[in-house]
Order: C-alpha cells, then structure tokens, then sequence
C-alpha cells in the first residue's frame, strides 16, 4: 500500500497570511455593512484612545473595552478590530513592541500583540 503525497505549492506562511488578511476585511466589511462607517469611527475612536492614554502600551482589547465607554457600537465579529490596527499601523501611528496574554475570558489568555504609540 502507497501513501498518498499531497504537494501544497507555495509558502504556507504567505497562504496564512492571505487567509488572515481576507478573514479580516471580511469582519470589517460585515461591520460596516451593519453600522455605517463602523471602520471609519472605530479608526478615529482609536486614534483619541491613543490622545487619553498618553502612549502606554496597550493591546487591541483594551481599545475595544474604551470604546464601549465611547457609545462605539460593537461589531458583530471582533476581528473587525483586526483591520483598524492595522490601518493604524499602516499610517504609522502605532508600532508591535511585543506579545502578553489577553485578559478576555472567552479568549483564554491567548497571546495577542502589544502595541504602543509610534
């Protein structure tokens, strides 16, 4: 008996990365879909978050957890979050310093991405 060899063409980290990128514009579109500008008024929640934190570190949660002090509408999925960072870290207002684990019960203290003012 023969094994069967499935070959995968390409980087397989370049696939997850496409994989990600596309689950994340798909989280964000589906927000904007149900709150018009979800995205827009979440980008410019998180720039005033970086204004009332005076630059600490932070990650993503603790900018969801401020904005629902802010009247921001939740998402229906919370990688929509995903596409507002890194928007962020496109323009250069934030950079990655480092991983921690997240406080969120249902995320059971996965590591996720330190962030700080650039």
């Amino acid at each position: 008996m023969s094994a069967q060899i499935q070959l995968v063409f390409g980087n397989p980290k370049s696939i997850a990365e496409r994989d990600k990128e596309n689950g994340m514009q798909a989280a964000v579109a589906h927000a904007d879909q149900k709150v018009d500008r979800w995205s827009e008024l979440a980008y410019e929640k998180l720039k005033a978050f970086l204004v009332a934190t005076g630059g600490r570190e932070f990650m993503a949660e603790d900018v969801r957890v401020w904005c629902w002090g802010g009247n921001l509408p939740e998402p229906p999925n919370k990688r929509a979050w995903g596409a507002v960072v890194r928007r962020a870290v496109t323009a250069g207002l934030i950079k990655f310093v480092g991983y921690s684990k997240t406080t969120n019960p249902k995320a059971h203290r996965t590591p996720a991405a330190i962030w700080v003012k650039a």
